[in-house]
């Protein structure tokens, strides 16, 4: 998907900020493979929540299920610059630590499902998080600072909504979840 105009404006935050996404040493021009390590994002939340689909949407190839409860998808930004994407209900796994940031998707219809997400991300883990309230199922009953304070989410925490199936709407949070990690990065 290089050149996808959707992720332009990903493109755009990695290119004006390349050292604040850890080690990116420049190779040299005529070396071989990336010059930047593939950047991990992880993509959680209960089941039935949209992680499959989120990851399908935005991902180059058709995602892969790489054990029981985790999907697995790519998008190629740059020849230098890919995001792996893991789909998961389980983000404390240790192949996720030193991952950029987190979506937590929620179903509006079971919010009660993310609670677990969300504590992990607010209480164990200093891997910065956004929420996303999929609504593939219809409207949202409730607003979104309703929503907020259902799932006591912080204040500084992004919420937003998507649909999951949509990659424009994906690609949308995956920028929410830069952006943010860019501003509270030190």
């Amino acid at each position: 998907m290089v050149g996808t105009p959707i992720f332009d404006e990903l493109r755009e935050l990695f290119a004006t900020s390349p050292d604040r996404f850890g080690s990116h040493s420049r190779a040299a021009p005529d070396s071989p493979g990336p010059s930047r390590p593939p950047t991990k994002v992880i993509i959680t939340g209960g089941a039935g929540a949209g992680k499959t689909t989120f990851v399908g949407s935005v991902s180059d190839t058709h995602p892969i299920s790489v054990e029981a409860a985790t999907d697995f998808g790519r998008i190629t930004l740059n020849p230098d610059l890919v995001l792996y994407l893991f789909g998961t209900s389980e983000p404390a796994h240790a192949a996720f630590a030193g991952a950029l940031g987190a979506v937590v998707l929620v179903d509006p219809r079971r919010i009660e499902d993310a609670f677990a997400a969300i504590s992990y991300f607010e209480k164990g883990s200093p891997i910065p998080f956004v929420v996303a309230v999929n609504m593939v199922g219809g409207g949202l009953v409730y607003d979104l600072d309703e929503l907020r304070e259902a799932l006591a989410l912080d204040p500084q925490v992004p919420l937003m909504t998507c649909d999951a199936r949509a990659p424009r709407s994906a690609a949308e949070v995956l920028q929410n979840l830069i952006t943010y990690t860019l501003n509270i990065a030190p």
